[in-house]
């Protein structure tokens, strides 16, 4: 007859049943934590309501997104736009600005000045600038002219063609393609953040948002307008090139030839009476001084006399 443990013999249930128990509780505690965990997660990842406080009032709003809930805040979300393409150099034709310089001497000035309104008007061109000088030697303009590009170089070669000397003539032709496209593009995208702006603009809650975005829409139309700006001045000079033009006459510097014998005898006897009227006009103006002289000389000899009257009394 086998012998019982003392412990096991008044003990009603083995232990081993015991801790069996007790670690299939444990699973089971564990595995009801897991569910509760992943209960937990699906919760969070459904959309639940959240409440915001702007600066006047409660807003509920789901949360859907980044931007709805930026929007229910009163401050928008702002999502770069997608900037387009360059504009393509094939799309724009060649920007070539022309430019010109021509002096030249003429024989009459008023008849070139004349001849250079002619030709000016001839072809559709204007003057912008105008500088006249004149001295003793020469008489000079310069003027700056504005001509349709396509009738440049006839322009050109018609205003040096009345010149007695062609002193310079240089034409210059600058390429401003590739600045143009760039700023068309700048422009293209400027225009583009603009819309965007628009659309938060819409949707901006508060005015304080509003304000901003405002802001935001100043800065961006002010650039615009700078761009379009450039745009214009570079159309400008591309259709109207530009022809600096000076031109002088000069004065003659010789002596004339001398006068004949009978010339030069009228002109001797003017100039002698011409000298002997400043002598006279030179005394005049000298009279005070002469009539001192005169006074003293008359003192001095009358001094004179009457010493000598009483020597040859007291002698006799």
């Amino acid at each position: 007859m086998t012998r019982r443990c003392f412990f096991f013999k008044h003990t009603p249930i083995p232990i081993f049943i015991l801790l069996l128990s007790l670690l299939t509780l444990m699973a089971c505690a564990r595995k009801a934590e897991q569910k509760t965990l992943a209960l937990a997660f699906k919760e969070e990842a459904k959309p639940s309501a959240t409440t915001y406080r702007s600066d006047e009032e409660d807003v509920v709003a789901y949360n859907e997104g980044p931007e709805d809930k930026a929007a229910a805040s009163g401050l928008v979300a702002f999502t770069p736009p997608v900037i387009a393409k360059d504009v393509s150099s094939a799309a724009i034709q060649k920007k070539i600005i022309k430019n010109g310089e021509v002096r030249y001497s003429v024989r009459d000035y008023h008849e070139a000045g004349k001849a250079m309104n002619a030709i000016v008007a001839r072809y559709n061109g204007y003057i912008t600038e105008e500088n006249e000088s004149r001295s003793d030697l020469s008489w000079e303009i310069k003027v700056s002219i504005k001509v349709p590009a396509q009738k440049f170089d006839s322009c050109l070669e018609a205003l040096a063609g009345t010149a007695n000397t062609l002193i310079e003539k240089n034409v210059s032709a600058t390429d401003v393609t590739e600045e143009y496209i760039d700023v068309a593009s700048r422009m293209k995208a400027k225009k583009e953040v603009e819309l965007r702006y628009l659309e938060i603009l819409k949707q901006a809650k508060t005015v304080e948002g509003i304000l901003k975005v405002e802001e935001q829409l100043k800065s961006i139309r002010e650039e615009i307008e700078a761009s379009q700006g450039r745009l214009q001045y570079i159309d400008h000079n591309v259709a109207m090139s530009t022809i600096s033009l000076s031109f002088y006459q000069t004065f003659a510097t010789s002596s004339p030839q001398g006068p004949g014998f009978f010339s030069r005898i009228f002109f001797s006897i003017k100039d002698g009476w011409n000298d002997l009227l400043s002598f006279v006009v030179g005394i005049v103006q000298l009279w005070p001084g002469i009539a001192v002289v005169v006074v003293i000389v008359l003192l001095v000899t009358r001094y004179i006399k009457r010493r000598k009257s009483r020597k040859m009394v007291s002698v006799a």
